[in-house]
């Protein structure tokens, strides 16, 4: 059965590749600000929608649907809380700390669906395709036992994600909403104007997992074995 979820996750992965070229390969024939929304709702389903089919299809129990959901809500309401600092997010945090406890398909939906609920505008289809994959690649890190019960871990492998991960992915959107022209020299300009928010949205995360990653951990660990969730055991 696991066998099956994971040839799911990876045709998920294989079919968002590919929607997300096919659009970004299309914005570049294409001009103007509509344009970009229709690419934007394209990068969307490309994102959201096969990992979702895939969580559909392993029938989440109605525990772990208002599991997942609570997760979102402090995702969400922990963006909100420090809106007036835009580098201060601990939402990035909530995201890995749920898919190292509820594993990486879980990790990438409740990315997505976070970024989602918060609000839309040009950049949110990047920002949830990178927290959602901040979310997937925590799910396959740890799930290794050792690495999550190490607060060092936890913090440092979370804060690199952050950066890596959704720092990329965002700063691409930055390239192609506002390149002129696809020089070397522009682009990377663009991505080293970036390098300060990655850095502060990075430094938050992994003060946030140091601080009550491993905690927060244990407790969903323990209702995930109490009441049989994401493959915990009674």
């Amino acid at each position: 059965m696991q066998r099956k979820y994971v040839k799911l996750n990876i045709i998920s992965a294989l079919l968002t590749l590919a929607l997300i070229v096919s659009a970004v390969t299309a914005m570049k024939f294409f001009e103007g600000t509509r344009y970009c929304y229709i690419s934007a709702f394209v990068i969307i389903i490309a994102a959201c929608v096969p990992f979702f089919i895939s969580f559909e299809r392993r029938k989440p129990s109605a525990r772990e649907l208002v599991a997942l959901a609570s997760m979102c809500a402090i995702a969400v309401a922990s963006r909100a809380a420090f809106f007036a600092i835009p580098t201060v997010k601990p939402i990035c945090a909530v995201i890995i700390i749920t898919a190292a406890c509820f594993g990486a398909q879980t990790g990438f939906v409740a990315g997505a669906v976070s970024m989602f609920i918060f609000g839309q505008g040009v950049f949110t289809p990047f920002q949830m395709l990178a927290l959602g994959a901040v979310g997937f690649a925590a799910g396959v890190i740890f799930s290794n036992k050792r690495l999550r019960e190490s607060r060092p871990a936890l913090s440092l492998i979370g804060g690199a994600l952050c950066f890596v991960i959704y720092g990329l992915i965002v700063d691409i959107s930055s390239v192609l909403m506002m390149a002129t022209s696809f020089s070397i020299k522009q682009i990377l300009a663009i991505y080293a104007s970036g390098v300060p928010f990655n850095a502060s949205f990075a430094a938050t995360t992994a003060i946030v997992l140091a601080l009550v990653g491993k905690p927060f951990i244990e407790k969903l660990e323990r209702l995930k074995i109490k009441y049989g969730m994401f493959g915990g055991t009674a």
